[in-house]
């Protein structure tokens, strides 16, 4: 029989046992259940997050199809802005056409200078305000503003087409000279020995579909503001141009070749084969 003291002392080592606290067995219970089993979750875990990332070469393939993506739309999106701008142009051009008419309509058929040496091709802009809903002419009208109109004006070449005027900056719609104005008309005053659509009756114009009334300015000078595969003076340029008639084309304005204010397409016809004509005879 073993003593209260013994029995009791038996009780107590089994219950240190139990909760781990005594013996080789308790040492190794905590070595088990926290020495390797974390060191081999921790092992797993760094596993899982090396495989969760991107290699080297796997970046460099995802760089490589974002550049390639790139290169595809970024044509497409510049295409698609350059549309734009001829639409918004196209727009503009039809809107003046047909205040041009209207007024013509109202005052006997025909554009004609107040003065004889008014620059009537850039003073028309102030005779048609009425008839375009506005109170008087702004040096910041959109509606006389093509998007594409972003010429150099400080570029030698550009600025000589003005012979004797002053421009600077960019856009021929920033000018003082062009009264604003990316747009044309096809009208001289009544001094000069070819008026064109200036005091010419409308109804007298033998191919409406054919003569100009109004278009870009750029197309008089023989630039283009939408095809810049040139930076200058070129053949074929194209241009938004409209006619007496009252459509609105895109179309390729003839140059002769001679660089310079000489050689402004709007002094002479085009050769046979160009959709347009500058008089109106």
């Amino acid at each position: 029989m073993l003593s209260n003291k013994s029995l009791q002392a038996t009780r107590d080592g089994v219950f240190l046992r139990r909760q781990g606290y005594g013996g080789q067995a308790s040492s190794a219970s905590r070595f088990t259940r926290f020495g390797p089993a974390c060191l081999s979750s921790g092992r797993s875990a760094a596993q899982v997050q090396m495989k969760r990332g991107f290699t080297l070469i796997e970046l460099l393939v995802v760089i490589a199809i974002i550049a390639i993506l790139a290169a595809l739309l970024l044509p497409v999106l510049s295409r698609a802005k350059a549309a734009a701008r001829k639409t918004t142009c196209i727009n503009n051009t039809r809107q003046i056409n047909l205040a041009l008419r209207m007024y013509a309509d109202d005052h006997q058929d025909a554009i004609r200078a107040i003065t004889n040496k008014e620059d009537l091709y850039v003073t028309y802009k102030e005779s048609i305000q009425p008839y375009l809903s506005r109170n008087g002419s702004s040096t910041n009208d959109q509606l006389f503003a093509c998007p594409a109109d972003d010429f150099n004006c400080d570029d030698r070449f550009i600025s000589d087409l003005f012979l004797f005027e002053h421009v600077e900056g960019k856009s021929f719609h920033r000018q003082k000279t062009t009264r604003y104005s990316s747009y044309f008309f096809n009208g001289e005053s009544a001094d000069k020995p070819e008026t064109r659509m200036g005091q010419k009756l409308f109804s007298s114009v033998h191919e409406p579909s054919r003569v100009v009334l109004v278009g870009e300015l750029s197309g008089a000078f023989g630039l283009s503001a939408h095809d810049r595969k040139e930076p200058y003076q070129f053949n074929n340029a194209p241009n938004v141009m409209s006619f007496v008639d009252g459509h609105v084309s895109y179309i390729r304005i003839y140059w002769n070749g001679v660089k310079g204010f000489d050689g402004i397409s709007a002094f002479y016809e085009p050769p046979a084969g160009y959709d347009y004509k500058w008089f109106g005879n």
